[in-house]
Order: structure tokens, then C-alpha cells, then sequence
């Protein structure tokens, strides 16, 4: 990315100077004859989003560099994809309900009683004995409770992916917001570097003209007065630059450089009825509440299924002899299998009570897709309609600036021949500079309304923007764990739990 001067997309005072000397020692004739102001200067910048004057080295720094930069490194979005990778492991664990269990058991005991419990003087003696034991559980079936927990556990996966894209699409807007927002500020330092240099010279013509007798004090103090009021506009204009900048660091990673114009976002639809219907299918907070139903619809099956009986495989293999003194060959084996069959009778109103929680909150969730998706199609609304407003108020904007400047130039020829007042003059360049500070603020507005449709309808994503960046699929390392620890008879444990489940 582009490391340039902070000042970037200000014209040079250098500029400002050789041109306040050239017009300084033309004749009067000459001056009358071409604006005294740098709008001319402005032209240039005012063509586009940002064109400026930089050094040769200094090469240009595109949206599409801040994007990327930000994709890689920004760490909400790391953050965010750490999230869904410890979300992914939900999966697996869920699944651990149809894998088989081990665990070893190892037990040491000493007792001493009583050889007679009818006549202790019969003696006292004691005995000890250990054992160790390894215990292997292989679940059968679950009433369908691990089947349909693997399910919830999927749409909950599904639906922290669709969150990670909208974490995606807030980062890449905010990329924007503080891309356009240097560039709309660097516009207005200029605009107001530019006015300065036109009162500078104002206020010295101005007292010119009282030292010959030719204006009033009125006239030298209204000068003067604006120049004053824009090196406040130029201070607040500074200020507000460095606070973008500031902004633009906090999204991308690092601080701007020399920014280019940014060409039309890609995507954005046709029409208002094509961007709703885009949105249905592709805004990822509509997708999100659609995946969380489908999984608390499986948890309400997974609640019922704790009604029904389950049925295990247990294997227990040992050894269990004298402790002391140890010898192993007075160890003898012990082993043991059986199939546990489990049928609850009464559970306090403990199942009942979670089956009626699960479907109230599945109704929730049903809920929530109508109010989902009825925000969806008012922010698809609202962007879209903001989005044709700013277009048309950047064309008024560039009307108006192009109509100002001709009045400026106007203004100060006429005053030149002491056809115009001082004020005349000072309000007609009061007019431009609120002419193109304007335009910068419609052009910044129509630019960033574009992001705010691709936003809502779900198409700001990497993959529109940055065709050729290498993007981050969350589904690998979900297909990376989920097999992790499978046996080659879980598929026909996972057919059979299904049988008769809820």
C-alpha cells in the first residue's frame, strides 16, 4: 500500500503560492480578465472522486488495495472466523453420541473384620485386593436423541457461517466508509486551501484599492472578515481529515496513502424488485434466522426422543488380585459383556418440561424469520431509495458547482472594471466553495449508498469485489473435523438410532 505524505490529495502550498505571485504581478487588466480564485485549480480535483497532485514515486492507492489489505488482516473478521471454527467442533461433539467409549478403572482395597461375627475371640484378620479394568461402551440406539442433536448441531454450523458473511460484509463496508471518507475530506482541504489563497489575495487587492482611495474601510473589513472565517473552515476541515484517517487505519490495518477514484461497485442490482429478490435468497441475517428454526425444530425432536429407551453395548476386561504382596501370577482375569437397555419411568416433569421449552423457542424462531425478513426488504428499500437520491443530488451538485464557477469568474471580472463591490465578489466565492464541498459530500454519499444496497441484498462479499483475492472458505475446516474419530460402523449406528425417532 502507498506510503505518501499525509497531506496527500491537498494541492501543494508551492501551487498555491507561484500562483498567488503570478496573479500578484499581473496587470489589472489581466486579472480582470481570468478568476482570481483556484477554482481553476479545483477543475481538476473536482472531475473525479480524488485526483491529485503527488510526487511521481508516489503511486496510487486503490479500494480494491484497502479490501484486500483488510480481508487478510483485519481482526473482527479473524476474530469472527476463529468463532466459526470453534463452532464447526459442535458438529463433532454432537456425533460423539454414536462412538464407542473407553475408559480404565483401577481400584486398591484393604478391609479388616472380625473372623466370627458371633464370637470375636474367634480373631481378627484382613485381606486386600486391586484391580484394573478397561471399560468399552458402544451406544446402539438413542431413541433418535443423537441422530437428531447432529442435525441441530448442522443448521447451527450453517448458520454461524451465514453470521461470518455478514461479519464479512460489515467489515467491508466500514473498508469503504473510511475509503470515500478520506477522499470526500482530502476534497474539502483542498477546497479550503484554495479559498484561502483567493481571500489572501482579495484582502490585499481590497486594501490596494483603499490605499488609492477606490473602496471604503466596510470593504477591506468584509474581506478580511472572510478570511478569517475560512481559516476557521480550513482548521475544521484539517481536523476532520485526520479523524478518517483515523478511521480508515482502525478498518484496513494501515494508514492511507494517495487514494484513487473508486470505479462503480460491482453487483449492484438492476432494478428495486430485482434487489428484494436477491435478498431472499441471498442476504445472510435472513439465511442466519431461517438455519436457527431448522435447528431448534431438531432440538425439539432431540427433547422428545429423551422419552424413549436405549439400548448399549458394554464390555469390561481386567485383572484383580492381592496387592501385598504383589505378585502378578496370583492376578486373575476378569471379563464381562451385556447389553444395557434403558427405559425412563419418571423424570420429575424434568423431559416434559424441556420438550416444551424446545418448541416454544422453535415457535421463536419461526417468529424471527417474518421479522427478519421484513427488515431485510425495509433496509432493501430504504438503501435503494437513498441510493437514487444521492445519485440525483451529485448531478444538482455538479450543476451548481459548474454554475458558481461561472459567476465567480464573473463576479471578479465585473470588479475588476468596478462593475462589482468587494461583497459581491466575496459571496459569489462563498457560493463556489459551498457548490463544491457539496458535490464532494453527494459524490461520497451516492458512492457509499451503492455499498449500502450490495449490503442489504447480500452481494458485499469478497468474492464480487475481489474476484481474484484468495478467499477464506469456513467450510474447509469443516470438512477437516467433522470425521475426526469415525469408526466404519457409526453410518449403520446412525441408521439404526433413526429408527421410530421422533
Amino acid at each position: 500500500m502507498s506510503r505518501c505524505a499525509r497531506s496527500a490529495g491537498v494541492p501543494p502550498a508551492s501551487f498555491l503560492e507561484s500562483k498567488g505571485r503570478r496573479d500578484a504581478g499581473a496587470t489589472k487588466e489581466e486579472r480582470a480578465g481570468r478568476p482570481r480564485s483556484a477554482a481553476r485549480a479545483l477543475l481538476s480535483v473536482l472531475a473525479g472522486f480524488a485526483v491529485q497532485e503527488v510526487p511521481e514515486t508516489c503511486h496510487a492507492e486503490t479500494l480494491q488495495d484497502a479490501l484486500s489489505a483488510a480481508y487478510r488482516t483485519n481482526p473482527v473478521l479473524q476474530g469472527q472466523r476463529a468463532q466459526q471454527k470453534a463452532l464447526d467442533e459442535t458438529y463433532v461433539q454432537a456425533k460423539a453420541g454414536l462412538r464407542p467409549t473407553a475408559g480404565l478403572t483401577t481400584q486398591a482395597q484393604y478391609d479388616r473384620g472380625p473372623n466370627s461375627v458371633a464370637d470375636f475371640r474367634q480373631g481378627f484378620s484382613g485381606y486386600n485386593f486391586g484391580s484394573a479394568a478397561i471399560t468399552v461402551t458402544q451406544p446402539l440406539y438413542t431413541g433418535g436423541r443423537t441422530s437428531w442433536a447432529v442435525r441441530a448441531a448442522d443448521a447451527t454450523v450453517r448458520a454461524g457461517r451465514e453470521d461470518l458473511r455478514a461479519v464479512e460484509a460489515q467489515v467491508l463496508l466500514s473498508v469503504i466508509q473510511g475509503y470515500v471518507d478520506v477522499l470526500r475530506d482530502q476534497q474539502v482541504l483542498a477546497i479550503r486551501n484554495a479559498d484561502m489563497a483567493t481571500l489572501e489575495r482579495q484582502v490585499a487587492e481590497s486594501q490596494a484599492k483603499f490605499d488609492l482611495g477606490q473602496v471604503t474601510r466596510t470593504d477591506v473589513a468584509e474581506a478580511q472578515a472572510s478570511l478569517e472565517s475560512a481559516r476557521v473552515a480550513l482548521a475544521a476541515a484539517s481536523g476532520q481529515l485526520e479523524i478518517s484517517r483515523a478511521e480508515f487505519e482502525a478498518a484496513v490495518g494501515e494508514a492511507p496513502g494517495v487514494l484513487a477514484d473508486p470505479s462503480d461497485l460491482p453487483g449492484l442490482p438492476a432494478s428495486l424488485d430485482q434487489a428484494l429478490k436477491v435478498a431472499e435468497t441471498a442476504n445472510p441475517q435472513l439465511e442466519q434466522s431461517r438455519l436457527r428454526e431448522r435447528s431448534s425444530q431438531a432440538a425439539v425432536a432431540e427433547a422428545k426422543a429423551a422419552w424413549r429407551p436405549t439400548v448399549s453395548l458394554q464390555g469390561v476386561y481386567g485383572y484383580i488380585g492381592p496387592v501385598s504382596p504383589l505378585n502378578t501370577h496370583d492376578y486373575g482375569q476378569e471379563a464381562t459383556a451385556g447389553v444395557t437397555v434403558s427405559l425412563p419411568l419418571l423424570s420429575g416433569g424434568v423431559t416434559a418440561s424441556q420438550v416444551r421449552q424446545a418448541t416454544a423457542q422453535n415457535s421463536s424462531d419461526q417468529i424471527a424469520i417474518e421479522t427478519m425478513r421484513r427488515q431485510v426488504v425495509q433496509d432493501v428499500v430504504q438503501t435503494w431509495s437513498q441510493l437514487q437520491s444521492n445519485r440525483l443530488g451529485a448531478q444538482a451538485a455538479q450543476a451548481q458547482e459548474t454554475a458558481a464557477t461561472l459567476a465567480l469568474k464573473g463576479s471578479q471580472a465585473e470588479y475588476g472594471y468596478g462593475l462589482r463591490k468587494t461583497l459581491d465578489v466575496l459571496i459569489a466565492d462563498q457560493n463556489l466553495r459551498a457548490a463544491q464541498q457539496s458535490l464532494a459530500v453527494s459524490r461520497h454519499d451516492a458512492f457509499l449508498a451503492q455499498a449500502a444496497v450490495l449490503s442489504a441484498v447480500g452481494g458485499l462479499e469478497v468474492r464480487n469485489l475481489l474476484p481474484g483475492e484468495p478467499r477464506y472458505d469456513p467450510k474447509a475446516n469443516f470438512d477437516r473435523v467433522k470425521h475426526n474419530a469415525d469408526t466404519p460402523w457409526e453410518g449403520a449406528v446412525e441408521t439404526l438410532d433413526k429408527i421410530g425417532a421422533p
